[in-house]
């Protein structure tokens, strides 16, 4: 196997994972491949990224090709700050109207479906379009963003109150008292068999820039502030509203989000969620 083909999402909810990632200690052994959560899903699914922080839904679609890595994720229990439907009116009215959806995640596409149909009873009419929230507007009756995009557009909307904002991760906490996990870092089957000893050095370097970036928490706002403008408290509580593991509480969360997956028929089946055992693995490698 060549080079290993590492993804990353370029929004700034996953820099706390990613930020202080040394990508020269892999200069010669991996590719590294910025992508919006969509692009990556989809490298993935087609072979062509081996490993990245994939939407949720995306590894259930297709979780025989993948494995996850253990301690990573993109997570809330309750607001997330970045997953954001914005209303003409109530919640209740709009979940029998027409939706703008935005085309760059389907995680948080289903998870806003499985809210308005399994527990208010909806039944909306969806288009997927670009996540340009004016233009969403002209012809829907509410408009989902995530990312980076709901963030500048609820910091928009803070200024003109044009419009109602629900954060989804905390109507998902109020309706279920689940956690909610948006992203998780999968890998390739065969890049267990083929390069078990590289993947666990990249995992090593990801836990600790995940350890780095929360003991230097302040250097991440900070670029953020220089990139995207913002106080130093709205960033600080942005992040610190997001949880990096994947531990029980998150993985039963996700369990129960792809169940109601199932029940409102935008997932086939209930996907076994498997994880890297990196000390099974490394005993493996060395034995061979």
């Amino acid at each position: 196997m060549g080079k290993l083909r590492l993804g990353r999402i370029s929004y700034t909810n996953i820099w706390p994972i990613t930020y202080f990632f040394d990508e020269d200690k892999f200069k010669n052994e991996v590719d590294f491949i910025p992508q919006v959560p969509s692009q990556l899903n989809r490298k993935m699914s087609e072979g062509k990224i081996d490993i990245g922080a994939i939407s949720s839904f995306a590894y259930a679609d297709q979780a025989g090709k993948y494995v996850l890595l253990p301690n990573l994720s993109v997570s809330s229990y309750g607001t997330v700050g970045s997953i954001s439907l914005f209303l003409k009116t109530d919640l209740n009215d709009v979940a029998n109207k027409k939706i703008a959806l935005t085309n760059t995640s389907d995680t948080s596409v289903n998870l806003l479906k499985i809210i308005l149909e399994k527990h208010i009873g909806g039944k909306p009419k969806y288009i997927r379009m670009a996540p340009q929230l004016d233009k969403m507007m002209e012809v829907a009756d509410a408009a989902l963003l995530i990312g980076d995009e709901a963030l500048l557009a609820g910091k928009e909307n803070e200024r003109t109150k044009q419009y109602q904002v629900i954060d989804l991760g905390c109507e998902w906490l109020k309706r279920t008292n689940h956690w909610m996990t948006f992203a998780v870092y999968a890998v390739r089957r065969e890049v267990l068999s083929q390069s078990p000893e590289l993947l666990y050095k990249i995992y090593n370097e990801l836990i600790n820039s995940k350890k780095v970036g929360s003991e230097k928490l302040n250097l991440i706002i900070n670029e953020s502030i220089s990139r995207f403008g913002g106080s130093y408290d709205f960033w600080n509580q942005y992040f610190s509203g997001l949880s990096y593991d994947f531990s029980t509480e998150q993985i039963e969360g996700l369990k129960y989000y792809y169940k109601m997956a199932v029940q409102i028929g935008v997932l086939e089946k209930e996907p076994e969620i498997e994880v890297v055992d990196f000390d099974k693995l490394m005993l493996q490698f060395t034995n061979r």
